[in-house]
């Protein structure tokens, strides 16, 4: 049986995904998630996954609503 293919970074004592350390402000995370939903769009789209890519395009489009809102709300202080 073939092994799955190692795509994600892990630390492999812990088997976990190498994520940036905590603690993130909202727009640290909002910028993370929409470079990684941008990344991972391109991934499904470029395999024919269209709703997959859809639905991606979609939580980018949000986490950059999210960092305008931020960034007004942090300007507005």
């Amino acid at each position: 049986m073939p092994t799955a293919k190692k795509i994600l970074p892990y630390d492999d004592d812990v088997r976990r995904a190498v994520l940036p350390a905590p603690p993130l402000s909202p727009f640290e995370v909002a910028a993370y998630v929409e470079g990684m939903a941008a990344e991972l769009r391109v991934m499904a789209r470029s395999a024919k996954l269209d709703a997959l890519s859809y639905f991606l395009e979609m939580a980018r489009i949000e986490a950059s609503a999210q960092i305008e809102i931020i960034a007004e709300r942090n300007l507005a202080n």
